[in-house]
């Protein structure tokens, strides 16, 4: 199933990406008390291309999704992830990340990105994250 409406309010989240070896985050999406279940929506994280200067041959960034039962993410109870790694000196290429969760999922969930060593920083980039119904 291919799930195409996104919500508004809470979409899209851009956030800004890391430096080599580092990991960012994008703010908490309150699913809410019990009142959506996750086998009813979709969770999208999109990146650019990014050359081979910011992302080099074998290192790798990786699209990941998180949840949690407190808004700070204090415990982190669930990770859901996918790595593209750079090849044949052109880095990476654009790249979107559909993550579907289970119905119990925490309430609450974010997107991070996380860059493998070597290269630029990458915080000139955002990433996208996008919920959709």
């Amino acid at each position: 199933m291919s799930r195409n409406i996104q919500d508004a309010l809470v979409s899209p989240s851009a956030f800004a990406m890391g430096a080599a070896s580092a990991s960012t985050t994008s703010a908490a999406i309150d699913l809410g008390a019990d009142e959506y279940k996750g086998e009813n929506y979709e969770f999208e994280l999109s990146t650019p291309a990014l050359a081979t200067g910011v992302i080099p041959d074998a290192s790798v960034l990786t699209h990941t999704l998180e949840t949690s039962t407190t808004s700070n993410f204090a415990a982190i109870v669930g990770t859901y992830s996918q790595s593209i790694t750079g090849a044949g000196g052109a880095g990476v290429a654009a790249k979107v990340t559909r993550f579907s969760v289970p119905s119990d999922c925490p309430r609450y969930v974010r997107f991070k990105t996380t860059r493998g060593s070597g290269g630029t920083s990458a915080a000139a980039f955002n990433a996208t994250g996008t919920v959709r119904f």
